[in-house]
């Protein structure tokens, strides 16, 4: 006898997979009767004591999550019930905090397939969530990232901040997570872009500036279907670190730099 599976937990990134993870629980729902909760995590990568800002921060995070979530379910889960949670922390144990909390019955999640380098610095959410969730874990695997395009290798959910920020706690922010570069957004958009450089240029009016006084407006993106190489030229002649990655509505989905694009090709020539 096949135990009913009533409560789905369903971790999505906004990435590729998604679709194809909220199509396969909308089945799995619709045989059960059950109820999907679909979770984002917004990763928590530095220490939020002692930064005022911080919550305005997660907010335009939270807000701009809870928008693409809300088009996703209306899009993959229509007729089905779910619920859209919204959590700020490390992905794995915010996962498996939630899978205890809602009581679920399964999970179900992408996989990204990574291998070799990508692995090793990367690791696999979905792995851990297998080795210590108490309930099934489904994994789905998202054949849609091909490992020539900037999708299979972009950092997800990128940290961003607010054209109100000011330049010193800017400053804590980045070196405490070790970005080299960091989007401004406003109503989730992205409106500039600023460097460690830019920061470095006023280091004697870092508590009186704003992140706006000193971003770049004109700020080059790429796709998750931009291929490596053309991000890798990009990067070249403009002679910058890193670039927003937006999807096709223009909302930022990831950041690609020189590092993830060296570990790329260096991955790529192995095969």
């Amino acid at each position: 006898m096949s135990v009913p599976f009533k409560k789905i937990l369903c971790p999505i990134d906004f990435d590729q997979s998604a679709p194809a993870v909220l199509t396969m629980a909308g089945k799995l729902a619709t045989a059960n009767d059950a109820t999907i909760y679909v979770l984002h995590v917004v990763p928590m990568i530095f220490a939020p004591a002692g930064i005022p800002s911080y919550v305005d921060i997660f907010k335009d995070q939270e807000e701009s999550a809870r928008t693409r979530l809300r088009e996703l379910a209306h899009q993959h889960l229509s007729g089905i019930k779910y619920e859209l949670l919204i959590h700020l922390g490390i992905p794995i144990g915010t996962i498996l905090n939630a899978e205890k909390r809602i009581g679920a019955d399964v999970v179900l999640m992408a996989t990204h397939g990574r291998r070799g380098f990508a692995h090793v610095f990367l690791g696999s959410v979905a792995e851990a969530v297998v080795r210590e969730s108490t309930c099934p874990v489904l994994t789905v695997h998202s054949g849609s990232t091909d490992k020539h395009r900037v999708g299979h290798w972009m950092t997800l959910n990128p940290t961003i901040t607010h054209r109100s920020e000011k330049l010193a706690v800017l400053q804590k922010r980045m070196k405490e997570g070790k970005f080299r570069s960091i989007p401004v957004l406003d109503d989730g958009r992205i409106v500039g872009i600023i460097t460690d450089r830019d920061i470095r240029e006023k280091a004697g009016s870092l508590d009186n500036l704003q992140a706006e006084a000193i971003m770049t407006r004109e700020v080059l993106t790429v796709t998750p279907r931009t291929s490596a190489w053309d991000a890798a030229r990009l990067l070249a002649e403009r002679k910058i670190g890193g670039m927003p990655v937006v999807d096709e509505r223009g909302a930022l989905v990831g950041i690609v730099t020189t590092t993830d694009l060296l570990r790329a090709f260096t991955e790529l020539q192995g095969e």
